[in-house]
């Protein structure tokens, strides 16, 4: 069976076939490698020439686009230019590789409108949708005359930059839209994306696959374990590079318990960009550092896993997810979860059964979440066993390989 993957990222085993793998998308290879009967092709855009490559059975084919002068200024602006390109690009893929099924990752890019111009079938695999994200892109009290205010008005390249670059993100909602127009096929894994596909297609078929994880994370042989009485309540985030990931509730959290003088610090691994941590510290007169939160930028799994491992608890502030990695492989280590009851979230963690849920923009229930678990030792034990036996199924490997080859053979079989 030939199946044909178009990637929004570069596979890491075509970078460097001796990399460690990392991602949900390198994830899910790694488990379709061992699949004896499946020809893989992964096409992917490449912002250079590169040649194509086999590696270890699997073909990689980078995608090219080559831009005039004017299409690159016009590109800067709105993501149809990109997608105009891309259509050929992929229409040429396919007649070349003829494959028995196409398999897409994600609605916010271009690659599913391949749909309209194929009778081989397509299947989406769901990530976010850009519609419910952008209805959440600014938190409460935000906007983007923040970001203007950010940049000083005496600057007017930079202001038309963030301007464009605004725009142009907007435009990425059409290009959506249309993608969940001419798809029939959706894979998805939370009740949050069996909902938004049924409304934004109608009538579409949806399967249920979970998440592939990294490997680090799902060997089951570093677990958490509940800390002494006497440690410091640490706490660890992943993910805060936007503010759809509620950098906002993240410092009015901490600065409650600083107010009620709790002994802690919050570590957050990722990346926070200049811009949105002055625009979160001056809109609330807070500062991160001094609420004990430190932005660790990017930090190998590694790393990651000693970090949670040695933390008390596992805490996501955002305001709209699907099935957050971070939240997935926090709890295949067993560390107790408190997040914001956003998105597909919920049908990962199971109020008072497998981690404690509160509203969006609710730092007092937040603050009050983590005070009440970290003082109940009880429960913790009793959220990490629960939450790791969950994911540990979930995101076990050979599960995974079942749920997905039955999409395959449904679909190509349905097909012919």
């Amino acid at each position: 069976m030939k199946i044909l993957w178009f990637e929004v990222t570069t596979p890491s085993h075509y970078t460097n076939q001796n990399m460690v793998i990392g991602g949900w998308q390198d994830s899910l290879e790694r488990i379709v490698r061992t699949c004896n009967d499946i020809e893989l092709y992964i096409a992917f855009e490449s912002a250079y020439p590169q040649e194509r490559k086999n590696v270890d059975g699997v073909k990689y084919i980078p995608i090219y686009l080559d831009y005039t002068k004017e299409e690159q200024k016009r590109k800067n602006k709105t993501w149809e230019v990109n997608a105009q390109k891309l259509i050929p690009a992929m229409k040429k893929i396919v007649e070349e590789i003829q494959p028995s099924l196409i398999q897409v990752f994600g609605t916010e890019w271009p690659f599913g409108l391949i749909a309209a111009h194929t009778d081989i079938p397509v299947v989406v695999h769901i990530q976010g949708a850009m519609a419910p994200y952008n209805n959440a892109l600014f938190p409460p009290g935000y906007n983007f005359f923040n970001v203007l205010q950010e940049i000083g008005w005496t600057k007017l390249s930079k202001l038309s930059k963030a301007w464009n670059n605004y725009q142009f993100d907007l435009s990425r909602s059409v290009i959506d839209e249309n993608v969940w127009h001419v798809v029939p096929n959706y894979m998805g894994r939370t009740d949050w994306d069996k909902a938004l596909s049924s409304v934004m297609h109608p009538g579409r078929t949806y399967f249920h696959v979970e998440e592939a994880l990294r490997p680090q994370f799902t060997t089951g042989k570093i677990t958490w374990s509940i800390p002494s009485p006497q440690q410091k309540l640490k706490l660890i985030s992943t993910g805060c590079s936007n503010f759809w990931k509620g950098p906002d509730m993240m410092i009015k959290t901490a600065a409650l318990l600083t107010k009620l003088g709790i002994d802690f610090e919050w570590n957050v691994a990722g990346y926070m960009p200049n811009d949105i941590r002055r625009i979160v510290e001056k809109k609330e007169k807070l500062s991160f550092k001094d609420n004990h939160i430190n932005i660790l930028g990017y930090i190998a799994p590694e790393e990651l896993l000693n970090y949670l491992c040695n933390s008390t608890l596992y805490v996501h502030t955002a305001y709209v997810e699907n099935s957050p990695n971070s939240i997935c492989e926090a709890q295949c280590i067993g560390i107790p979860i408190v997040s914001t009851n956003v998105g597909g979230i919920s049908t990962l963690v199971r109020h008072e059964e497998t981690g404690l849920l509160v509203p969006a923009n609710d730092p007092w229930q937040m603050a009050a979440a983590i005070i009440s678990l970290s003082h109940d030792r009880k429960k913790m034990e009793e959220f990490s066993e629960r939450g790791k036996n969950i994911a540990m199924k979930r995101h076990d490997d050979e599960h995974i390989k079942t749920q997905l080859l039955e999409v395959y053979q449904t679909l190509t079989k349905n097909k012919a």
